[in-house]
């Protein structure tokens, strides 16, 4: 008897291998978004770093929310981290099942996302990466300057 795997989110698939790199893809720009947050706030709002270093990525935009720096595009980039912080969780927190990453919410027992080919992680890897780039511009919208002043002044 011959288990066809069906998805390359199943570790039976051939391309399984690929979709774990997407997974990692999207982790990594996961992880860089929450970093480009703790830099606008440090550079921009004047917290200090030990104060963010614990936070996730949705206490981050909270206070980015409520402080927001003077600086050009910032709201831009609020909208586009808020949409990737609902993939991100999505990716993160979805349990893995034979066919890849399954994710429930129990706040809304309709809502089901499912990461079981390699077109789905793709997405929510471009969108995290989209806001990801959003904030690589507005951090450095002054050729730097903010951070250069930031790092002499540490």
């Amino acid at each position: 008897m011959s288990i066809d795997a069906e998805y390359p989110g199943d570790p039976r698939h051939p391309e399984h291998t690929d979709w774990l790199l997407e997974l990692g893809r999207a982790t990594y720009a996961a992880a860089g978004l929450s970093g480009i947050a703790v830099d606008l706030l440090r550079v921009h709002s004047g917290f200090e770093s030990e104060d963010l270093y614990k936070d996730p990525l949705g206490r981050l935009l909270d206070k980015l929310r409520r402080t927001p720096p003077a600086v050009d595009g910032i709201e831009d980039f609020i909208a586009l981290s808020e949409e990737a912080l609902v993939v991100r969780n999505d990716v993160l927190h979805a349990l893995p099942v034979m066919h890849g990453l399954h994710r429930r919410r129990s706040d809304d027992l309709g809502y089901v996302r499912n990461y079981y080919d390699l077109a789905s992680l793709w997405e929510a890897t471009q969108v995290i990466q989209n806001a990801r780039r959003k904030g690589n511009e507005v951090l450095y919208a002054d050729g730097g300057e903010a951070v250069r002043r930031w790092v002499e002044s540490a």
